[in-house]
């Protein structure tokens, strides 16, 4: 059998080991190589300017020889004002990289010997870069379409219905109860059924990569309150360039979109694939990651903070024949490109977002 990438040895060109071995004062250099790539001259994060800067030894700051500013390294990130060691951070950031089918805070705080909301504040930092940092130009070529739906999901209502064929044919299937759309005749009760309104979509858009067994090269992401046309087709016209061809399903959302675009279909009530290859399954590879990550990792995810989410597993797709380090390089460059956070600055003193990232 072929041995995976990720299995391989040009693969583990990092490790965790490359961290833990650090004192303090090393990994603190390291953010600083990381940014700046020195450690004595840097741009000002305020004016802007290249220089050697005041030295302040005692606070591991620097004072701005032009506009008197100070700052530290991890002024102007996502990281400002953080309390944890810069030692833990980067191996926060090593294990959130390595982890194939994401990083839960619950497995790593006891790890790395902080607080659970240390852990989850500092992951979720991680997870607002990549968001602020995707790339949104339109995507070219073949690229595939597809919708998943996540949140919201009601549990098993307390009376059992009888066996009809949709839940036979859903049992076969492996599908899990909170996927499966309610029956007419379901008996659910008020309160579980008032999570349905928390259901989200998440609609994912795959440039297929030309090479034979690449799987996609990029992946876009946007979360829709319903897979209807009016939803769907505003955003595939924005993140699609109109010279694209466009792989999906037969389902009504995507029907019109011949309008605009060369469009294919395949029905998956008949076949995962058509005799001449149309199929969406790089919008499925990215759909079972998700999800496995959804059940097996994280347990749930929240509508606030859906996009974070799906938007870490698009990255994770997007990153998967590079090395550790490369994925490690890549991180820090959006991370270190990110401004504060919006989402996560203040989250111990009870700051929320407050509102959705849709469309």
């Amino acid at each position: 059998m072929a041995q995976p990438f990720s299995q391989s040895k040009a693969y583990r060109d990092l490790s965790l080991w490359d961290f833990t071995d650090l004192t303090e004062d090393q990994a603190r250099e390291k953010f600083a190589l990381l940014r700046w790539g020195s450690t004595t001259e840097m741009p000002c994060p305020v004016c802007g300017k290249v220089d050697k800067h005041y030295v302040r030894r005692t606070r591991h700051q620097w004072r701005c020889k032009h506009c008197d500013a100070v700052f530290s390294v991890t002024t102007g990130t996502p990281f400002v004002k953080r309390k944890i060691p810069f030692k833990k951070l980067l191996a926060l950031i090593f294990e959130f990289i390595s982890a194939p089918e994401g990083c839960a805070a619950n497995r790593l705080h006891s790890r790395l010997k902080v607080t659970l909301r240390t852990a989850y504040q500092n992951l979720m930092k991680t997870r607002e870069a990549l968001w602020e940092q995707r790339d949104l130009s339109p995507l070219k070529g073949l690229v595939q379409v597809d919708g998943g739906h996540f949140c919201g999901k009601p549990r098993r209502p307390r009376k059992r219905a009888q066996a009809t064929s949709t839940i036979v044919n859903n049992k076969l299937r492996n599908r899990k109860a909170g996927m499966v759309p309610l029956g007419k005749n379901s008996h659910i009760e008020p309160w579980n059924l008032k999570k349905l309104e928390n259901r989200r979509v998440v609609l994912t858009l795959r440039q297929a990569s030309p090479i034979p067994g690449m799987g996609a090269e990029r992946t876009i992401i946007a979360i829709v309150k319903g897979e209807s046309a009016s939803s769907v087709i505003p955003v595939i016209r924005r993140y699609v360039d109109v010279s694209s061809e466009i792989w999906s399903d037969d389902g009504h959302a995507y029907v019109q979109l011949s309008a605009w675009f060369t469009h294919r279909t395949v029905r998956h009530s008949k076949e995962y694939a058509t005799d001449d290859g149309v199929n969406n399954n790089q919008a499925e590879c990215y759909f079972g990651r998700m999800r496995r990550g959804e059940y097996g990792v994280y347990h749930g995810m929240r509508s606030p903070y859906l996009a974070f989410y799906a938007n870490e597993f698009a990255w994770r797709g997007d990153v998967k024949w590079m090395t550790l380090g490369e994925k490690f390089t890549n991180l820090m460059q959006r991370i270190f490109k990110c401004g504060p956070s919006k989402a996560w600055q203040g989250y111990a003193q009870g700051h929320r977002l407050g509102f959705e990232y849709l469309g």
